[in-house]
């Protein structure tokens, strides 16, 4: 059996391929180093993983993962994943490789990660000839779900929403200030909270303070991630993840004011990793 994964901060997807070409898919949590180590991405393998598959029969796992740029943080899931897979042999990669791989495949490409988080790469078919920090949800991440969330909870808590929209919230998500801020600031995997109130702005797409909210998040990213590379323009422009994918029509015009035309838009990098890897 072989096994292709895709590991962002909100979810693991794994495609499980037998030996008659047969896939399955089953998803578990996103296994990032920075936020399990190598304890915990054990005890999630074992516990979500296990079920569906016969650990030992595993001969070869590609392991695609955020949080995984830096040595350390790779040899977390490194070191857990030859553990659980006895006899395979894992190579672990971080996401935006994976995401080159999906969308460029032997082809150069400006790739970018627009998810729970945020990212973007120089590709020239082969590797990452350069990337911008990714400096994550605190000090980074504009236009990503979590920053979308940041900014949706700064605007409703100090009074900048419409009060239409602050009803409609309300009845979404009961939550008083106390209680955010503990979820932001004391509660595990807070960037996942933030993210999942990417739903109520999908949503309410359609109202204009929202447009305004999600085109701002979009004209940041373009500056902070895309921009900053020495002859962008000269590349195809590529994006994964599950908010360029619901925000296309918004992020396709967000590029259009930089003279920047988006050659592909994907939901996730399976499809394309399952074809890298055929």
């Amino acid at each position: 059996m072989k096994i292709i994964a895709d590991s962002g901060s909100t979810k693991t997807d794994w495609c499980l391929i037998n030996g008659s070409g047969e896939i399955k898919t089953v998803q578990t949590i996103g296994l990032n180093p920075y936020f399990l180590d190598e304890d915990g991405v054990l005890n999630v393998l074992r516990k979500d993983l296990y079920p569906f598959l016969d650990n030992k029969k595993v001969e070869q796992v590609f392991f695609y993962g955020s949080g995984c740029a830096l040595p350390h943080k790779k040899q977390v899931l490194q070191f857990a994943l030859d553990f659980f897979f006895v006899h395979a042999d894992v190579d672990v990669e971080n996401d935006l490789l994976g995401a080159a791989r999906s969308l460029c495949g032997a082809e150069s490409g400006l790739v970018c990660i627009l998810g729970t988080g945020a990212s973007s790469c120089l590709y020239d078919g082969k590797q990452i000839t350069e990337r911008l920090p990714s400096l994550g949800y605190i000090l980074g991440d504009e236009g990503s779900g979590a920053y979308l969330g940041k900014q949706l909870l700064s605007a409703y808590f100090s009074g900048e929403f419409p009060e239409h929209l602050q009803k409609l919230l309300a009845q979404k998500y009961p939550a008083e200030l106390a209680e955010v801020l503990d979820k932001v600031y004391r509660q595990p995997f807070p960037n996942r909270f933030l993210a999942s109130l990417v739903e109520f702005l999908n949503e309410n797409k359609s109202d204009s303070f929202v447009k305004e909210l999600v085109s701002s998040a979009f004209d940041i990213f373009f500056k902070k991630q895309v921009l900053r590379y020495e002859n962008h323009a000269q590349y195809p422009l590529c994006f994964v993840g599950s908010v360029s994918f619901i925000f296309a029509d918004e992020l396709r015009k967000s590029a259009e004011k930089y003279g920047l035309t988006i050659s592909k838009i994907e939901q996730t990098p399976l499809d394309g990793l399952l074809k890298y890897h055929k």
